[in-house]
């Protein structure tokens, strides 16, 4: 019984013994196969590789005609391109797969690509458009009883309804995020809608809220450290600090954003940092210390524009959208 079960192993990983004699080059992977390769560089944000074989794989459904394949993947690659700032790129990605998951049964990814969708359409200023593909992504992933992605749904419907005129509304709906986070003790998810919340104060111009709910936020990740969102944070409580009087506090978030964004090798967010830190030392009369952080600014700025983007590239990773957003954003 255990030769059996450890044969059917082999088998599953290897496939049939007339197989197990060829390199892997001699045969042709299938679609789904490149696609959960794609997947691993994925998560480990290997984005060349994963791209290699999310095109790779995209080819392949096409070829067969599997139109759910084809949009999973598109979906995959759309994801890649919002982190890495390619907004325009993505949206022309997920419009294809939004296409493709409409003349086929519904997919958990299917949802997954409304949510993406919407967030694009806020970046392009659709506002209209994405509260209803946020309200279709509710639903889909109500359906599937996706507990943590209907929250980070609830979490961008809120930010919309609090900067579209329905502050109430909007925070009930983030208080509610946070709360049923908490009781599932979902670290993720907790930190996500603290966040939030001080997003919506920002956008209400409670200064002083949102200033708390961003030092709560920092409080919970020294559980469990997270450079990048601490860096956001500490940017966007210095941001804040000038507006009611706490320059100094300001200095210090500002300063450590400089030190994680250094250690990420962010340049962009490190000058973003520097030019902070060097207008919050002018306003407390620091001129020494605010001219040296805005030329260590200006020469990050400088060496920026010495860089050749990549072909496939199309739109900086700070790109703004055309109508700007309310919602405040990290550097």
């Amino acid at each position: 019984m255990l030769l059996l079960h450890l044969l059917m192993i082999v088998m599953a990983c290897f496939g049939p013994p007339s197989a197990w004699g060829q390199p892997l080059s001699a045969r042709t992977l299938s679609g789904e196969e490149l696609l959960r390769i794609g997947e691993i560089h994925d998560v480990q944000n290997h984005f060349p590789e994963a791209l290699t074989y999310y095109d790779q794989a995209l080819s392949s459904f096409r070829a067969h005609k599997q139109r759910k394949g084809e949009a999973v993947v598109l979906t995959k690659i759309a994801a890649i391109f919002e982190r890495q700032g390619r907004r325009q790129e993505a949206a022309v990605q997920i419009r294809q797969a939004l296409t493709q998951f409409s003349k086929t049964p519904d997919s958990p990814v299917h949802a997954d690509a409304l949510f993406l969708s919407a967030r694009l359409s806020l970046w392009l200023g659709a506002r209209e458009e994405a509260a209803v593909l946020l309200e279709q992504a509710r639903e889909q992933y109500r359906r599937s009883k996706n507990v943590q992605a209907l929250g980070s749904v609830r979490l961008q419907a809120g930010l919309l309804k609090v900067s579209d005129d329905s502050p109430d509304e909007g925070l009930r709906e983030i208080q509610q995020v946070l709360d049923d986070a908490r009781a599932r003790r979902d670290y993720e998810q907790t930190l996500a809608a603290l966040v939030a919340l001080g997003d919506a104060n920002w956008i209400l111009d409670r200064t002083d809220r949102a200033i708390t709910h961003y030092e709560q936020s920092i409080a919970l990740l020294e559980q469990r450290p997270q450079a990048t969102v601490e860096a956001g944070l500490r940017f966007r409580s210095a941001a804040l600090s000038s507006v009611n009087g706490r320059e100094e506090q300001g200095i210090d978030s500002a300063k450590r954003a400089v030190t994680l964004s250094q250690s990420l090798r962010d340049v962009s967010r490190e000058a973003a940092a520097w030019t902070l830190l060097g207008s919050l030392h002018a306003t407390l009369g620091h001129d020494l210390d605010a001219e040296d952080a805005l030329q260590r600014a200006l020469g990050i700025y400088r060496q920026q524009a010495l860089v050749v983007h990549a072909v496939r590239s199309t739109s900086p990773s700070s790109a703004t959208s055309p109508k700007e957003s309310r919602l405040p954003a990290l550097p």
